[in-house]
């Protein structure tokens, strides 16, 4: 019988230690940024933000340049962020190229430009419905897109409103999630 103990034990341990080994990591240098910035720690957030960025984590890419655009939790950076929201931008995250066609509908950061925040925005608009339509937060990305763009393309004059759709065919050709 002792035997059969010590063996059922270590089938225990075993499965025990397995399951351990195979769970998910709930812990990341991003989550720590998104509990710092709820509690409205912003130069925390910018520390752990920074960590994810330096690990290719779009989203930080995104959280970041927010807090530097908008100077929270340290001095306003308006180049770092935009250099942020492209990276991020350029992989895909839907939010980013919204911050960037405000950036560039804007000239915050850069020169102000309605073609290329044409481009941006509807770039956005194609990454939020590729991550689908049951998302809340792209479901809210997709809807302010949709109200900006339909004020944007009525301000653009047909030539410039051509050459928009161009760039904007190109930057989600390229750069929106598929």
């Amino acid at each position: 019988m002792s035997l059969l103990r010590a063996i059922a034990t270590i089938a225990f341990a075993s499965a025990v230690l397995g399951a351990c080994a195979t769970r998910p990591e709930t812990h990341s240098a991003y989550n720590d940024g998104v509990a710092a910035y709820r509690i409205k720690d912003y130069a925390t957030a910018r520390v752990a933000w920074r960590e994810a960025v330096a690990a290719g984590d779009t989203s930080a890419m995104n959280n970041l340049g927010y807090l530097l655009a908008e100077g929270l939790g340290g001095e306003r950076d308006e180049a770092a962020a935009i250099q942020l929201w492209t990276a991020a931008a350029r992989q895909g995250h839907s939010e980013a190229a919204l911050h960037l066609g405000r950036a560039y509908e804007k000239g915050t950061g850069v020169t102000r430009s309605d073609v290329e925040a044409y481009a941006w925005y509807t770039c956005a608009a194609a990454s939020a419905r590729a991550a689908g339509a049951d998302d809340d937060v792209e479901a809210g990305i997709l809807k302010d897109v949709n109200d900006v763009l339909a004020g944007l393309m009525a301000a653009l004059p047909p030539a410039h409103f051509a050459v928009a759709q161009e760039l904007a065919a190109r930057y989600v050709q390229t750069y929106a999630r598929k």
